[in-house]
């Protein structure tokens, strides 16, 4: 029984100097030195904005417009074309979109640089046959991701988790007219 009680005080008192070592604090000590001086933190953000595009002939069935901000090389643009609304939600289709009808296909598609931006359509027969639902008032959004946050993992085909981790709402999302 004394063994048994030996043992009981003895991770007692363990327990407790231990408690007391962990728990205490000394007095602060010396700062460190100075870290290499460099660039304040830069907050990350993407852009979002839709462009409203009018086809035609004259403009070679494409489209034209400046971000009015540079973008670093690295960045990723992603077009969408507003493909329509289904049940009060817009329905939104990646670009390069391919579209084929039976007179043949066309599709849109989008080339970028740092500083702007072309949308265009392409087809195997005359664009000017194209009702105007094709040509006229195309609403496309425009996200220009960070380097920084592109991962291999992203699917570009969800434009709403897009916005979601570029934190950015509908009400904040501009339209520009080309």
């Amino acid at each position: 029984m004394m063994t048994k009680m030996n043992s009981i005080d003895r991770w007692s008192l363990i327990a407790l100097v231990a408690g007391l070592l962990f728990s205490c604090e000394g007095p602060m000590g010396p700062a460190g030195p100075p870290g290499i001086d460099g660039l304040d933190g830069v907050n990350i953000v993407g852009e979002v904005f839709e462009v409203d595009a009018t086809f035609n002939q004259q403009g070679e069935f494409s489209v034209f417009g400046e971000y009015g901000f540079e973008i670093l090389e690295s960045d990723k643009v992603l077009i969408y074309r507003l493909d329509g609304v289904v049940e009060g939600m817009d329905v939104w289709t990646p670009l390069p979109r391919t579209v084929f009808r039976e007179n043949g296909i066309f599709n849109y598609s989008y080339d970028f640089t740092v500083v702007d931006f072309s949308i265009y359509m392409e087809g195997n027969f005359d664009l000017r046959t194209l009702g105007p639902e094709w040509v006229q008032n195309q609403i496309f959004r425009v996200l220009i991701l960070p380097a920084d946050f592109i991962s291999g993992r992203m699917d570009f085909n969800d434009m709403d988790a897009m916005l979601r981790m570029l934190d950015v709402q509908e009400s904040d999302i501009r339209r520009i007219v080309l």
